[in-house]
């Protein structure tokens, strides 16, 4: 199954190969078979990376998961620590200043996860949203110049006159 990309590579193609309609600069006669497949091929494709994109905020979930586990089972950890220096005073008081320090370390430290996961996968997601963008304005551009082409040779064919063959441009 080709890309996105590889597929916007050969509309472009497509456009390349197409032959300039007579008078006109930016017009062209293209292959609208060829054309209806590769549109029709995003589309089967653009599922495809929508679901790349959901599995990204899924392992995002995944890792925000795991970092709040870590940070509870490391809050676990300084608790039970505090508990077995509760005889002595002195070290009591000194085991819950670490356990503090451990269990706001490990809120920064699963904050910072959970914030680096949001920013990639937004980065992701706006990746995917710009290939979509992109993707859908080739695509509206592609169908304005099939359009555009077919009203040229609609027209040209209810004037009488041929726009397919360079001997009729010549009369």
């Amino acid at each position: 199954m080709k890309s996105i990309e590889e597929l916007l590579g050969e509309l472009e193609a497509v456009m390349d190969r197409a032959k300039s309609v007579p008078f006109s600069s930016d017009k062209c006669i293209v292959d609208s078979e060829e054309l209806n497949r590769i549109v029709e091929d995003i589309r089967i494709n653009l599922p495809q990376e929508i679901r790349q994109a959901k599995a990204i905020v899924a392992e995002r979930s995944t890792i925000v998961a795991d970092a709040n586990k870590e940070a509870q089972d490391i809050l676990n950890k300084a608790q039970e620590r505090a508990k077995a220096l509760l005889n002595q005073e002195a070290i009591y008081k000194e085991a819950k200043e670490k356990a503090e320090k451990l269990l706001a370390a490990s809120e920064e430290q699963a904050s910072e996860i959970l914030r680096g996961t949001f920013v990639y996968s937004d980065s992701i997601l706006l990746q995917t949203e710009d290939t979509v963008n992109q993707n859908l304005e080739t695509i509206r551009q592609a169908r304005k110049n099939l359009r555009e082409a077919a009203r040229e040779k609609a027209a040209a064919a209810k004037s009488g006159r041929r726009t397919d063959t360079p001997a009729d441009d010549e009369e």
